[in-house]
């Protein structure tokens, strides 16, 4: 079989055959992104999978379109870009960097991170070791990628006249108010284990109650436990703010309490019958609530208005805490009605015909 065809096709053809070999691997790296990423090790959550994966089809596919642009302004201009081989070979280290540091950087989650059990479900969070070695990591793959950069563009004299070293300590100081700060806060709550991968917390200023799923050098990602979404929130921040870590609790669970405004013209024994009722049928309906552990009912506040009561009960599944709340609230509705004992605030003035009373 005669190949002249091909022969004749290749040197009539707009881009060189030299890249016809990067514009396959180009493609294929394109169509089967989301099971290159996949084969990585195990410690990638979907939320980072998902996105890894946007990150390499939008490389592979700004280096396709520098082709395309490249037949285009043959076609138009009849010009052909000088520079194309220095744009392929560019294209295809920085997207064999891209996939080495993916696999290098789950790699280290593997083996460093962290293992907890989060409801059933088995989480590697990062750890102190992980995040410093995968820091390392990442500057020695770009380092082995810049250097084959400017190899392929030919710029060692460049390299030897300026100093790339303090080219990068520049932009780090000048961008040392945007993740230093960051970066010493989750380094401290690493160092202290004041907030860990799998870790039931509530923070009341952020109005957060979540697990938290990882802890990196610059922000912490908490999946909240009521819409199930994650909340990425900033180490400085979370660090200056309150956090209560539920999950470290007593032997009868975490203790909870909800409040409820009665009025004076019921008895305390009255209102203690009650409120123990509420309980006894959220421990039946709730699985989360500890039916072993007594409850405790005190008086908070004697207001104007109404006096308000605390049921103090415990939690034996903090991933449930939510739960429970709204099995108390609800089954306190319902019993309400039934007893006839208002939970709302009574009514202190009236506009009688008279007047204001």
């Amino acid at each position: 079989m005669s190949f002249q065809w091909l022969n004749s096709y290749l040197e009539n053809a707009p881009i060189d055959a030299i890249h016809l070999p990067v514009i396959g691997i180009n493609v294929i790296i394109f169509l089967f992104a989301g099971y290159i990423i996949k084969m990585s090790p195990k410690a990638i959550s979907e939320t980072r999978l998902k996105r890894s994966t946007l990150g390499l089809r939008a490389i592979s596919m700004a280096l396709f379109m520098i082709y395309v642009f490249d037949v285009l302004w043959l076609s138009i201009a009849g010009a052909h870009v000088d520079s194309l081989v220095e744009i392929s070979q560019t294209g295809l280290t920085i997207l064999v960097s891209y996939v080495v540091l993916h696999f290098v950087q789950g790699w280290i989650i593997v083996r460093f991170g962290k293992v907890k059990e989060v409801n059933g479900e088995t989480l590697r969070g990062e750890s102190y070791a992980s995040e410093m070695i995968g820091l390392i990591g990442l500057i020695l793959v770009s380092s082995i990628a810049f250097l084959i950069i400017i190899n392929i563009w030919d710029l060692n004299d460049w390299l030897q006249a300026t100093s790339v070293i303090g080219g990068v300590l520049l932009i780090l100081f000048a961008s040392k108010d945007y993740f230093l700060g960051d970066m010493i806060s989750g380094l401290i709550m690493h160092y202290n284990y004041s907030v860990e991968a799998g870790s039931v917390v509530r923070v009341k200023e952020l109005g957060v109650t979540g697990v938290v799923t990882q802890i990196t050098l610059s922000q912490t990602i908490i999946r909240d436990l009521v819409q199930k979404h994650e909340i990425t929130i900033p180490n400085s921040r979370l660090r200056n703010a309150t956090v209560e870590t539920i999950s470290n609790c007593t032997k009868n669970g975490f203790r909870e309490y909800l409040d409820f405004k009665i009025g004076y013209d019921q008895s305390p024994e009255r209102v203690q019958e009650f409120l123990n009722k509420v309980w006894q049928q959220s421990a039946e309906n709730e699985a989360g609530i500890n039916s072993d552990a007594k409850p405790k009912i005190v008086v908070i506040e004697n207001g104007d208005h109404a006096v308000t009561w605390r049921l103090l009960f415990y939690v034996s599944n903090p991933y449930r805490l939510l739960d429970a709340r709204n099995t108390v609230q609800t089954i306190a509705f319902g019993l309400s009605q039934q007893e006839k004992l208002g939970l709302n605030t009574p009514v202190t003035h009236q506009i009688l015909s008279g007047g204001l009373t």
